[in-house]
């Protein structure tokens, strides 16, 4: 048994932006660009290369705009903030 005697589970949405170059001597295909790009290492400036060609890491860019959603326990929370998810 749980030494709580209330849980809160909530689930945090946002949109991160991921760049990434990929270079290559021959025409690719979508899995095969994006297989390449998602074998590099997320750090910016990173490279991976094979056969197929090269990816470059470019950075992320972090969203903003959090959106929340109750999961688990919304009747257990206190009234009073002053806001609403």
């Amino acid at each position: 048994m749980s030494k709580y005697k209330y849980t809160y589970k909530f689930s945090e949405e946002t949109t991160d932006l991921r760049y990434y170059t990929v270079q290559s001597n021959k025409k690719l295909t979508r899995s095969e660009m994006q297989d390449i790009a998602w074998s590099v290492e997320q750090t910016e400036g990173e490279t991976y290369a094979d056969e197929r060609g090269k990816a470059t890491f470019g950075g992320t860019e972090y969203g903003g705009d959090s959106q929340y959603q109750m999961v688990e326990g919304a009747e257990n929370l206190l009234n009073g903030d002053d806001y609403d998810w």
